[in-house]
């Protein structure tokens, strides 16, 4: 283990340990906020962001040691909005006992800075709240949470906010720096960043931080950083940093899950056949159907690939076009502007990737990929072979493409494996076709200005 990840894992382990709050981020995750003994008529939690806020419990700790029935018979509960049917299913005591969690107690529509608040009477003196977010995944959602409490006839007061604790654990892990030995302190201090900010569940920042570092990052360096925070961190919140980074990779999924994933994907496949017979899975997803068997642990998406004839798209962009036209008419879910491909979903669904690519003359290549590595005979007319018992479309012949897109050693694991990111490669795929413009005729030159005896004599 090189010194840079053995910094890494540390300074994971010492900030998770002076902020135990947060493992809120985790599924079930428990938030613990304490107070001194204060008199309060209500307390409130809410969500600085645009999201739905969703909890398993808000307990309250009492100095009488109060019941869960006792505090239920006191408070009144509040919320600015229920999604779907959750209010009518609502029970107060199912929010309020921390100890017996049992699924969403409180779950609100999507909305700017959703809250939900507890009212006592008469007052209660507390010395804690505790916060229980949801099962089974992880809530990224309530990572911008603030709890507050008010005595009567006081305003509120914040005890908890999450945008605070994360400036706390940017101070950390930026002293932590110095500690750092010499020969990987560099690297150390330009990933100070992306750790504060994967800590702290800021997820889309942090990924987006590590590829602005990939010229001054090494490769080393990365693959130290990424197996520091999946071990330490990630796993626990039912994430992996992937190629895509922090996602809720398949090794969380459960069978069910990923059943309804690869029939939603073939079910594409089987849309975009009435567009064209060249649609099959590709990429990750032949993969996990001719080496795995199973959806590939460390991947978080399956992928389609479809070919056009020059006739069909001329270009990528009148590809995507075509592929967008047709899926949407069917009630599809299409979005993206992405150099190569698209993303498909089902209204609210976790999208696939749809990667367009055009034949020249007996060779097809798609983006990111070699240009015209592979033969339109080794992909299509399609085979077929099955996912979990699933049958699902492949190229025609499935080892070859394999081959070629991943190497040789396509058969082993490879989760630091890295495409061939070559843009300008494909790049007059990418451009329009020129357009003719016509051009207008040139303006009759100006009649020769006359001087003023011209014009005395009428000439």
């Amino acid at each position: 283990m090189s010194g840079l990840e053995q910094a890494l894992r540390g300074t994971i382990r010492q900030a998770r340990e002076r902020f135990p709050d947060l493992d809120f981020l985790s599924p079930g995750g428990e938030l613990r906020v304490d107070v001194a003994p204060t008199t309060v008529d209500r307390v409130r939690v809410d969500v600085g962001a645009h999201v739905a806020l969703q909890l398993q419990s808000v307990g309250v700790t009492t100095t009488e040691g109060l019941s869960t029935e006792q505090l239920v018979a006191r408070s009144t509960v509040t919320a600015s909005s229920w999604h779907g049917d959750t209010r009518a299913a609502f029970e107060p005591v199912r929010l309020l006992d921390a100890e017996h969690p049992s699924g969403i107690a409180v779950h609100t529509q999507a909305e700017q800075q959703p809250w939900v608040e507890l009212t006592f009477e008469p007052p209660v003196e507390i010395t804690g709240v505790r916060l229980r977010g949801l099962p089974g995944r992880a809530v990224v959602l309530n990572r911008a949470i603030r709890v507050q409490i008010g005595s009567p006839g006081e305003p509120l007061v914040t005890v908890h906010e999450a945008d605070q604790r994360a400036a706390q654990v940017g101070a950390f892990v930026d002293e932590s720096v110095a500690a750092v030995p010499a020969e990987a302190r560099d690297e150390y201090a330009r990933l100070a960043g992306p750790l504060t900010q994967t800590l702290t569940g800021r997820y889309g920042e942090a990924r987006a931080a590590v590829k602005e570092l990939k010229r001054t990052l090494s490769d080393d360096g990365r693959r130290a950083y990424v197996a520091a925070v999946n071990d330490e961190l990630l796993r626990e919140r039912s994430l992996e940093w992937t190629a895509h980074g922090p996602l809720r990779s398949f090794r969380f999924w459960s069978e069910s899950e990923k059943l309804d994933y690869i029939e939603f994907a073939v079910s594409v496949a089987d849309a975009l056949r009435d567009l064209t017979p060249n649609v099959c899975f590709g990429y990750g997803a032949a993969l996990a159907v001719v080496r795995d068997g199973d959806l590939i642990p460390h991947d978080d998406d399956l992928d389609l690939i479809i070919a056009f004839e020059p006739d069909e798209a001329a270009t990528l962009p009148e590809a995507h076009a075509r592929v967008e036209e047709f899926l949407r008419a069917r009630g599809f879910v299409v979005k993206g502007d992405f150099f190569g491909h698209r993303h498909v979903a089902r209204p609210g669904g976790k999208h696939i990737d749809v990667f367009s690519g055009l034949f020249e003359g007996d060779r097809v290549s798609w983006y990111p990929g070699t240009r015209g590595a592979l033969a339109r005979s080794s992909m299509f007319p399609i085979s077929r072979g099955e996912l979990l018992g699933i049958s699902c479309p492949l190229p025609a012949d499935p080892v070859t493409y394999l081959e070629t897109i991943y190497g040789p050693g396509w058969s082993t694991p490879d989760p630091a494996f890295k495409h061939t990111w070559r843009k300008r490669d494909f790049a007059d795929q990418a451009a329009p076709p020129p357009v003719a413009v016509e051009v207008p005729d040139a303006p009759a030159p100006d009649a020769p200005r006359r001087g003023w005896l011209d014009r005395m004599r009428g000439r």
